[in-house]
């Protein structure tokens, strides 16, 4: 996160019995924001400490939610009410994953173990906090959807512009190439109308003659075009640069899932990162859409650190029998394929959720499913292997990675609807 001009002044308040666990915190905080003002909260001695908060000013506030998670839940709900309640982190010395469930769904940014605390870790979960409440106060000022609002290009961030090759397509500028992948070159541009930043995928044009990639490059504009949900990327428009079509579509600033679960992240960020991606196959499943490819890589963030689907160039609709994959052919990502998608079966709306669950388990545990296992190795398990064991301080999630890794499609939660409604955070 980067710094703002009020760093300075930034003050956090520390609800903990023990005073030097509030120490400890207090120093973490301090190396990361050296003139923050901080404040320490005995709760035995004290009580409530939603009065501090009559203060106003906080930038966060951390809270040990034991002994009593009744009174530390009720306290919280009561700051969360105030109108200029900062986000509340809560701190567990023991406390198992339903009671950090039960804090994050009365209003917790995040749920930390002091046992794995480090300075790291609290620092990007108050930053991860803090931009999601920035963003929620900005939406509240702004009812634009934050697709259609227009920014400078970072030029910093996304590098020179292109020499000699650089696409030209009619009604865009500034194009910038940022990537590419199996049948597309990527590139930032701004539309000339009103200097929207976004995305330009462009076809590659050695693929254009091939009619199987062709369609089902053309088919993720038919598909999302009339598709708006904060979980999914915004499609604007389609049409062709010389021979070769192009998509332009939302730009994703905040990275990719992939890099998110390489750098690490808690088991409660995981759990919320799950509930927004199974919002998103919610969305998609109600229009008829299965992703049929989801994986870290093509789930991005936004500024606001909402997670969003990206590259449906492999995804059906269930309203039309056409298919652009012969029977039994292999097409998705073999790591996060179901095994009906292994076996060659039509692939349906908890297909995706099976994938969901590999994706689930890599968040929790940071490593990956099967791992060690070449493409034939990872069909294999996914079809015969056991479901993996999560270690013991994550047991209490392994009733939720059980249902979305079930072999059998009838054993898995049955839609996204009802994974999201059990996790939603």
């Amino acid at each position: 996160m980067r710094e703002s001009g009020h760093a300075a002044s930034m003050r956090f308040l520390i609800v903990d019995l023990s005073r030097d666990f509030r120490s400890v915190v207090a120093g973490m905080l301090r190396a990361r924001w050296p003139a923050a003002a901080i404040e320490e909260w005995d709760p035995r001695e004290r009580g409530d400490p939603g009065i501090a908060l009559q203060q106003a000013g906080y930038a966060a506030v951390l809270m040990d939610i034991e002994p009593d998670a009744r009174d530390s839940l009720a306290w919280m709900a009561r700051m969360l009410r105030q109108p200029a309640a900062p986000p509340v982190i809560l701190l567990t010395e023991t406390g198992g994953e339903s009671l950090a469930v039960q804090g994050l769904k009365a209003g917790a940014a995040d749920f930390l173990r002091k046992p794995d605390l480090t300075g790291e870790r609290l620092v990007r979960s108050i930053e991860d906090a803090l931009r999601e409440h920035e963003a929620r106060r900005a939406e509240a000022a702004d009812a634009t959807p934050s697709y259609q609002r227009a920014r400078p290009l970072d030029a910093e961030r996304i590098g020179a512009p292109l020499q000699g090759d650089e696409q030209r397509i009619p009604g865009y500028r500034s194009l910038r190439k940022i990537g590419e992948g199996g049948m597309a070159q990527v590139y930032l541009a701004e539309r000339e109308q009103d200097g929207l930043q976004l995305v330009l995928k462009v076809l590659d044009q050695n693929l254009r003659a091939n009619e199987t990639f062709y369609k089902r490059f053309m088919q993720e504009y038919r598909l999302l075009a009339g598709l708006h949900n904060e979980h999914v990327a915004h499609i604007y428009d389609q049409g062709f640069a010389g021979e070769n079509p192009f998509i332009a579509m939302e730009y994703l600033s905040g990275g990719t899932l992939a890099t998110r679960i390489h750098e690490g992240m808690t088991s409660l960020t995981a759990l919320r990162i799950a509930s927004q991606i199974a919002r998103a196959l919610d969305a998609i499943h109600a229009h008829g859409i299965i992703h049929r490819d989801l994986k870290p890589a093509n789930i991005l963030f936004r500024d606001n650190g909402r997670p969003v689907l990206v590259d449906f160039g492999l995804a059906k609709s269930l309203f039309t029998n056409a298919t652009l994959t012969r029977h039994g052919m292999v097409i998705a990502t073999p790591r996060y394929m179901s095994p009906e998608q292994c076996l060659g079966r039509t692939a349906d709306r908890r297909s995706d959720l099976y994938s969901l669950g590999v994706i689930f388990y890599e968040m929790l545990s940071g490593r990956r499913l099967y791992e060690g296992e070449g493409p034939a190795g990872l069909v294999y398990q996914h079809v015969h292997g056991p479901i993996p064991q999560l270690p013991a301080r994550l047991a209490g999630y392994q009733g939720i990675l059980d249902r979305l890794l079930a072999k059998a499609p009838e054993e898995r939660f049955q839609s996204a609807h009802e994974l999201f409604a059990m996790i939603a955070i």
